[in-house]
């Protein structure tokens, strides 16, 4: 079993190899029990090699890999109890011309679960998710698209796991639909104490991780919570917020000219963010070069990074450049 008992999911130098090819590279990271975690990254990263291997799907090249304790290798067939499934395509989970209800009978009773059990246990889920008596009765085909999902999430959760695995959540749904999912699954972290593990290519997920691993070439190229990552810019989770009447590329490289900036990041039309220590006592000295090199500007003012600033800013991605490799 794994040696730290805090830890739901736990992953050290793991490594998945097809053929010559390392879909992932050496890559450790962990969620504690009751966290949100979000595993992040672009088309072949290594997010859809590393939710195999949590599901059992496929063994290590090396590393090892555990969830709720136990060693992925060694108890497969315990896994799909510990893991709760929810995949990107809905219509891969539900049958559509059966009622939330009827759909979690059916997979309930794939856990060896008995029929009153199943129905309390939806009840709750499909509660917490919003769903009224309504909804838990109507059939899925006439269900909207962030119903369907909330009903594929419950699924996931039929039999009390206590990770519950998410692929790509909020594809193809609008950006309210996105919001509203995402704060469901916050509310069943919290209720029902249940380890989130989403996979992504989207950022928006971020506010709502305690902790985010950001996987590239497959290798982790950084890995903490939103908090910690935004803190390792200069500045330490602020920056300077420069408006312009108007942006160019030229303009970008002069304003990066400005002695003590390291980083710059678009923040909106004609606006950047500035990233330096201590911006705070920067401001009175950028004002003043700007006003030396007639640079006009219509505001300066202290701001709050975000992850997404950070995300664009990318500094180890430069360090993994110049040391040819990346971090894990």
């Amino acid at each position: 079993m794994s040696k730290n008992p805090r830890r739901e999911i736990d992953i050290k130098d793991l490594k998945v190899a097809f053929g010559d090819f390392y879909a992932l590279k050496g890559v450790s990271f962990y969620a504690n029990k009751k966290e949100f975690l979000g595993i992040i990254g672009a088309s072949g990263a290594g997010k859809t090699t590393v939710l195999r291997v949590l599901t059992g799907q496929i063994n290590p090249t090396d590393g090892q890999a555990w969830v709720g304790g136990y060693d992925v290798t060694k108890k497969r067939d315990l896994i799909s109890l510990l893991v709760g499934y929810v995949p990107q395509l809905e219509h891969l989970s539900l049958y559509y011309d059966f009622t939330p209800i009827q759909n979690a009978k059916f997979f309930g009773r794939c856990f060896g679960m008995r029929p009153k059990e199943i129905e309390e246990r939806a009840r709750e889920v499909l509660g917490i998710l919003g769903f009224d008596e309504d909804l838990i009765t109507k059939r899925v085909n006439r269900l909207s698209g962030g119903e369907r999902k909330r009903v594929s999430i419950c699924l996931g959760m039929i039999h009390r796991p206590p990770v519950l695995l998410l692929d790509e959540p909020t594809t193809g749904l609008d950006a309210h639909l996105r919001h509203e999912t995402l704060n469901y699954l916050k509310e069943l972290n919290f209720e029902l104490g249940t380890t989130m593990v989403i996979i992504s290519h989207d950022l928006e997920i971020v506010d709502y991780c305690s902790r985010v691993v950001l996987l590239e070439e497959g290798l982790v190229s950084q890995f903490g919570s939103p908090e910690e990552l935004i803190s390792t810019l200069p500045g330490e989770g602020e920056a300077v917020r420069l408006v312009l009447p108007s942006m160019s590329a030229e303009i970008v490289e002069r304003i990066e000219s400005i002695p003590g900036v390291k980083y710059t990041a678009m923040a909106g039309r004609n606006t950047l963010k500035l990233f330096m220590k201590n911006p705070d006592k920067q401001m009175l000295p950028v004002i003043k070069y700007l006003n030396n090199i007639n640079m006009p500007f219509s505001e300066l003012s202290a701001v709050e990074a975000d992850f997404f600033d950070f995300f664009q800013v990318k500094p180890w991605k430069q360090k993994a450049e110049a040391t040819g490799g990346g971090e894990s």
